[in-house]
């Protein structure tokens, strides 16, 4: 029994090993949308990726903190280079990233109906958004099960955060407050201020979970 049990954990260390000088390649389903990947393994600690995601999440309405917003689209378009090291195992890493982020934003907010006059005045709101710095920075961790039943083929998962930075506005009325500077300075600030106030946007959640294959 005991000749049986250090079998199993004999191959099942076998099965996690990194090999060195190899190239490998993959695809992803991340928090950012679909992604593909290339990288290369230099020996058992240390490896480099670089990454492209790209996705279009679109919502014909949604409502949130009690307003409602029409024609939601969310494009991801990163490109990012990883450094992956593997400290105390074979199988678990962490992970430093630096990228382009070309991610694009675009909501519409409609207040033709709204109480207030000046509100209401400046009809729909359309805002396109892009990040003011084109770079992004991630940090994270993450495993890497090799040799799944004895093929070439890796399961790998991530969990980090990718640090975007604050995003500016170009902002379009329909309403007749399109032709008050003043309401065009104000709607900007509000629509910037949608996003830059969310913490949880500049410092974006990421998680992927994805296969590759070891040349």
């Amino acid at each position: 029994m005991k000749n049986k049990l250090g079998l199993i954990g004999s191959l099942a260390l076998l099965s996690t090993v990194a090999e060195a000088g190899n190239w490998n390649a993959g695809a992803r389903v991340s928090s950012l949308g679909l992604a593909a990947e290339g990288g290369y393994q230099f020996n058992e600690t240390f490896g480099l990726r670089l990454q492209a995601t790209w996705w279009e999440h679109f919502k014909k309405t949604l409502s949130y903190d009690n307003v409602k917003y029409h024609n939601v689209r969310f494009r991801p378009i990163t490109v990012t280079a990883y450094a992956d090291w593997y400290f105390y195992t074979r199988w678990w890493r962490l992970s430093a990233g630096l990228g382009y982020n070309a991610t694009r934003i675009r909501l519409n907010r409609d207040f033709s109906n709204h109480p207030k006059p000046e509100r209401a005045a400046t009809g729909i709101v359309s805002a396109k958004y892009r990040f003011k710095s084109p770079l992004k920075y991630y940090v994270g961790t993450g495993i890497d099960i090799r040799k799944i039943g004895g093929s070439n083929w890796t399961l790998s998962m991530d969990a980090g955060a990718y640090f975007m930075g604050k995003v500016r506005a170009k902002v379009q009325m329909t309403g007749v407050a399109r032709f008050s500077p003043q309401a065009q300075a104000i709607a900007k600030r509000e629509a910037e201020e949608l996003l830059n106030d969310k913490k949880w946007f500049s410092t974006y959640p990421a998680v992927s979970i994805g296969f590759k294959y070891e040349f």
